[in-house]
């Protein structure tokens, strides 16, 4: 026998989904916040404004995998918001974010073994990969004058 991990049982699986799914809900409502910080349209605002539209298209690509799996989707947001809302400033508050980003990256790589359907097998990926460049990009904005 392989030491594969074994896919995902049903309710686990739709609990993933759930967890990760407020998760994203609470990062694109805390960039919300987080844009009117920034002059709008500036190079900063865009590079956010991006990172919070991926965030928010995650949320999708999650409500149709559990949709998929026959699951209600919950309405709840994830206690990221609340803590990214407590952080004063937009240098601590992009590191912040940068942390909650990583987490979900992790949290992802670690599941992608166990992943039970097809469909996450594709879009768990996509997902990944739209934080790893969200990571980049605010990574790029930490360096950048525009937090000043």
């Amino acid at each position: 026998m392989s030491g594969a991990a074994p896919a995902f049982e049903r309710t686990e699986w739709c609990a993933f989904l759930n967890r990760m799914l407020e998760a994203e809900r609470a990062g694109a409502r805390a960039l919300l916040e987080f844009l009117g910080e920034y002059p709008r349209d500036g190079e900063a605002w865009k590079a956010l404004r991006k990172v919070q539209g991926d965030e928010a298209h995650n949320c999708v690509l999650l409500g149709e995998l559990l949709k998929r799996a026959g699951e209600p989707y919950s309405h709840a947001t994830g206690e990221f918001l609340d803590k990214a809302l407590a952080v004063q400033g937009r240098r601590a508050r992009l590191e912040f974010l940068c942390r909650g980003l990583g987490w979900s990256v992790r949290e992802i790589e670690a599941a992608l073994p166990r992943v039970p359907e097809e469909a996450g097998v594709k879009a768990l990926p996509r997902i990944r990969d739209t934080h790893r460049g969200s990571l980049a990009s605010c990574n790029a904005l930490l360096k950048s004058k525009d937090l000043a």
